[in-house]
């Protein structure tokens, strides 16, 4: 079976890239394929916690990201440079990830068959 990565770089707020790589993850997970989620660039607020959406009129979807270890969904990887350009740290995410440097992510995404881009 394909090795698929869902490739994540917009915010998760005024865009509904996030809510629909999310749903894709969580019904591709289903089927049991090698999949691995990046989060970079922007997409790394996607994983922030304690975010205060309502004043957007956002749905908050924190809880649906925490749940993707539920799903068996745990290779997740970090872009560490877009972490730090962002000002955060592991440690500011809702989920364990693994963060991963510019040489790392080039070797990721060459070695998966499919990139799922959001």
């Amino acid at each position: 079976m394909a090795h698929l990565l869902f490739h994540l770089r917009t915010p998760p707020h005024g865009h509904p890239a996030g809510e629909e790589a999310l749903e894709a993850i969580l019904a591709t997970s289903v089927f049991e394929p090698p999949l691995t989620v990046l989060f970079e660039g922007d997409g790394v607020f996607q994983l922030v916690r304690s975010q205060d959406v309502h004043a957007l009129g956002c749905r908050d979807l924190a809880a649906n990201w925490s749940a993707l270890p539920v799903y068996e969904v745990t290779d997740l990887r970090v872009h560490g440079p877009s972490l730090a350009a962002r000002g955060l740290t592991p440690e500011d995410l809702l989920l364990d990830v693994t963060v991963i440097n510019d040489a790392e992510l080039a070797a990721l995404i060459a070695d998966v068959d499919r990139v799922l881009s959001f």
